[in-house]
């Protein structure tokens, strides 16, 4: 059961949603439009640094040390 991001097209909030089957969010839980569409996600690698230390990167993100689990709510 993956979980999905998407952005309101009316309100610009994005959201998570766990899709269960073929189910999509029916509307924003901000403003309840039905105007919704899912974001492609970064995806993230983890490779050995120096030293062997392990390093952890997400795609296209600027953040450091970032424990989240999503970058939906990052600015």
């Amino acid at each position: 059961m993956p979980i999905y991001e998407y952005q309101c097209k009316a309100c610009n909030t994005c959201f998570e949603f766990l899709v269960l089957g073929n189910k999509e969010p029916d509307c924003c839980p901000s403003c309840r439009s039905k105007k919704v569409s899912r974001l492609m996600s970064a995806c993230g690698f983890v490779s050995k640094g120096k030293g062997g230390e392990t390093v952890s990167k997400s795609a296209g993100s600027s953040c450091t040390g970032c424990s989240a689990t999503s970058c939906a709510g990052c600015g």
